[in-house]
Parts: C-alpha cells; sequence; structure tokens
C-alpha cells in the first residue's frame, strides 16, 4: 500500500503533508518552513528530510511524530536540491552550483564537487547508489561514480552532456540494474533518453512547448512529461521510433492527462503502476487513472507544489513507538582536510562495499587489507588468544566427560556384582 507526500510554497498549513491517495485523506502533516522544490526525501521509512526554501537549513523529522522537528542543521548557504541515496548512506545537496556529499551516519562532508556553471536543478541516484546525475541550469547533465567521489580529491563527471540549449527542468534515473537509464527535460521542448552504461543518446523527443518534469514507469514501459501549459504527454517506450528524432503528436488526446491549468512541476508513478501523480504551479496534485488517463482524486493545497511523490506506507506512519535503523548526524559545513582521512575511508569502504555472489577469496583477502596492517597484526594476536583459550576449553571438557563415563560405568558394574550375590 502507498501514501502520497506533498509540499507546496505558501507554509500556511504545514510543511509536508502525507495522503492517502484514493480517499484524500490526511494520514499525517510536519510542520516548520517551506521546503524548496527537489528537496523532500525519506530516508529508510524513518526519518523526512528536506531542505529550506529561501533559508540556509536542512530539516529533519521523525516520520512517528507530529509537527516536532527532530534536526534542524546550518548549512553555509541555500540548498535548492537534495537526494538521498537508496542504501540510505549519502545525502547530495546542490549549493548554488556545487554539489555537496555527506554521508548520513556521521555527518562529515565527504566531497564537494565544481563542474556546474549554473545552479543545479535537480540531482538523482542510481538504484544500486553507485552513481548520480545532475543538471544545471546552463544546460548540462553530469554522470558521477559515487566510489571516484569519495576517494578523489579532484574528481571529473565519468560522462558529460550538453546538448540541452536551455536549463533543465527534470531528471529521472530508471531503477534498472543492468542498463539504467537517464530521462531529463528542459525548456528548449527536448526529453532526451541517454544510456548510463555506455553515454549514448538513445532519443531525442521534440516537443511544441517548454517541459517541467518526468517520470518514467517501474516496468519502463512509458515515459510521462509535465509541460509549461498543465499537459501531460505519454510517450510508449515499448514502441520506440527507428531514428534518434521523434516529434510528439499533440492532437492525440489519448496520449495526454489533461487537467491543470499551470505548469507541471512533479510527476511520479505508483508502484503496481495503475496510477500517475502530478504536482503543478496551480496549488493542487491529481492523482490520474493511467489506463483511462481520468482524474481520479484531486488534492487541494494552498500554493504551488514543489515536491509529489509516491511512497511506501510505511510502519512508522501507523505507530508512535519509533526504532530508526538509519542514523542521521548533524551535517558538516565544510571539509576540514583535503580528503578522507584513514578512520573515515575506512569507514566509506565497508557501507559501499558490496560484493558480487561469486567474488574470489583473493580479492576478499586484498580488501581486507584496506584496514592496515597494524589492526591486522592485533587482530591475529587476538585470534591466537582466542584459539589458545578454546583449546583449554575443549580438554578440560573432554576431560570431565570421560571421568564422568568411566565412573558411571565402574558404579554400574559395582550394583550388578552386588545383584547377582
Amino acid at each position: 500500500m502507498e501514501v502520497v507526500i506533498t509540499s507546496e510554497c505558501s507554509g500556511q498549513l504545514w510543511n509536508t503533508c502525507v495522503w492517502e491517495p484514493l480517499t484524500g485523506t490526511t494520514l499525517r502533516t510536519f510542520k516548520g518552513g517551506i521546503s524548496g522544490s527537489q528537496s523532500l526525501c525519506v530516508v529508510g521509512g524513518d526519518y523526512l528530510i528536506a531542505s529550506i526554501k529561501d533559508k540556509p537549513i536542512i530539516q529533519v523529522w521523525a516520520l512517528n511524530r507530529q509537527d516536532q522537528i527532530t534536526t534542524k542543521m546550518i548549512m553555509p548557504g541555500i540548498i535548492q536540491v537534495l537526494a538521498v541515496s537508496p542504501c540510505n548512506n549519502f545525502c547530495v545537496g546542490a549549493l548554488s552550483e556545487q554539489l555537496l556529499v555527506w554521508q548520513l551516519s556521521t555527518g562529515k562532508l565527504v566531497a564537494s564537487l565544481r563542474r556546474h556553471y549554473q545552479n543545479v536543478s535537480d540531482v538523482k541516484f542510481t538504484a544500486d547508489s553507485s552513481r548520480f546525475v545532475s543538471a544545471g541550469a546552463e544546460g548540462l547533465v553530469l554522470l558521477w561514480s559515487l566510489d571516484t567521489v569519495l576517494h578523489s580529491k579532484e574528481c571529473e563527471p565519468d560522462s558529460t552532456w550538453s546538448d540541452h540549449s536551455l536549463p533543465v527542468t527534470g531528471l529521472h534515473v530508471t531503477k534498472s540494474l543492468i542498463q539504467p537509464l537517464a530521462f531529463s527535460v528542459s525548456l528548449d521542448q527536448t526529453c532526451k533518453i541517454r544510456d548510463l552504461n555506455t553515454g549514448r543518446t538513445l532519443f531525442n523527443i521534440q516537443f511544441g512547448q517548454p517541459l517541467r518534469s518526468v517520470a518514467v514507469d517501474h516496468a519502463e514501459e512509458s515515459c510521462y512529461v509535465g509541460s509549461q501549459e498543465g499537459k501531460i504527454y505519454r510517450i510508449d517506450l515499448l514502441d520506440p521510433p527507428r531514428g534518434v528524432e521523434q516529434m510528439v503528436d499533440e492532437t492525440a488526446s489519448r496520449k495526454m492527462f489533461v487537467g491543470h491549468e499551470k505548469a507541471v512541476t512533479c510527476l511520479s508513478v505508483s508502484m503496481d503502476g495503475c496510477h500517475l501523480l502530478s504536482g503543478s504551479d496551480d496549488e493542487s496534485a491529481r492523482v490520474w487513472d493511467m489506463a483511462s488517463g481520468q482524474c481520479v482524486r484531486i488534492l487541494a493545497h494552498r500554493g504551488p507544489l514543489t515536491n509529489a511523490f509516491f511512497a511506501p506506507r510505511y510502519k512508522h506512519l501507523d505507530t508512535d513507538k519509533f526504532h530508526p535503523r538509519v542514523i542521521i548526524n548533524t551535517f558538516e559545513k565544510k571539509r576540514h582536510d583535503g580528503q578522507l582521512n584513514a578512520d573515515s575511508d575506512t569507514n566509506v569502504q565497508l557501507l559501499m562495499r558490496c560484493p558480487p555472489l561469486l567474488e574470489s577469496f583473493d580479492s576478499e583477502c586484498q580488501s581486507n587489507s584496506l584496514l592496515g596492517k597494524s589492526e591486522g597484526q592485533a587482530s591475529d594476536e587476538v585470534m591466537q588468544n582466542e584459539l589458545s583459550h578454546l583449546k583449554y576449553v575443549n580438554r578440560q571438557l573432554y576431560a570431565f566427560a570421560v571421568d564422568k563415563i568411566l565412573n558411571n560405568d565402574t558404579t554400574c558394574t559395582t550394583s550388578s556384582n552386588k545383584k547377582r550375590k
């Protein structure tokens, strides 16, 4: 079962609201400031984290507590965009054209990236948390390797795409682990689809109006694009064109969702692929039935929406008990050194390392060598002492068992002799 999480610009009633999508019932609200666009995230089903619009603050709420700010972190500037990795280990924030990477469990600022020339507009992670994509107002779309970012002082993106002529307004990265695709939309009226493994642009879809948002269903069968004028277009990915270039036929009404009066800034598809959620500047969020294209529920707000997405109905939404699985510490404002120190480097290795099932024993030994020779020697001595102690205990147990067995045999023999007499 899923819920809808939204935030809007007015902040008159709340910062964030959790809705039941089909009935429109308010399940929970969280107060405190106004969340910026593309800056509201759920962390591990335990917390909500958001950057505050027009203020250098990041706020964190526990999902089971209404109207209570768990943590309030002061930043060096206004964070426009915020994204949390699916593994819940890292958080990427955009400070103007700069990308900041924090480790959630320690709060350490582990990387600072400068490659965009204007404000960053969106950041999205891949499903395995190994890479993330950033887009900027200058039209650049960059692909970053998280491992390279964490262990390189001067890091360059793995891929750079500069074929958008106007600001990029929306990103979406598919959940595929084998061939992840990146969808980007721009005010230049184009939606571009790229293969993150090869860096090749697969399709360039041309529309007749500026675009603001994009989403893809989990089966990767359809792509949904929100426009500046309030229309939502559906692109069939199972029947792609023969060439890279494609023009959208706006006369095909069956491939459009019509109802919003202003720009559609947020799009999200439910897990079952039956419903589409859209958030607009017309102060409403709408839930659409995918099969019929009809609006089944309108969620009214007091201002233009900044965030709207489907999320699982986490257990903390239905209970007052709080047992978090994720630790969030206060984020650092700046890095204390040029790169990760030895301790934090080891922590990152342990958090990020996810070996394949058929990895050899040699590679495992090589990874264990990252802990250092001194620590390895100390652990060897501890293991030897523990082994000696276990051998001593085993000898004592053996002697005790033998003694008991022999004593029982002697007792049985004596009693049988008495009975015969």
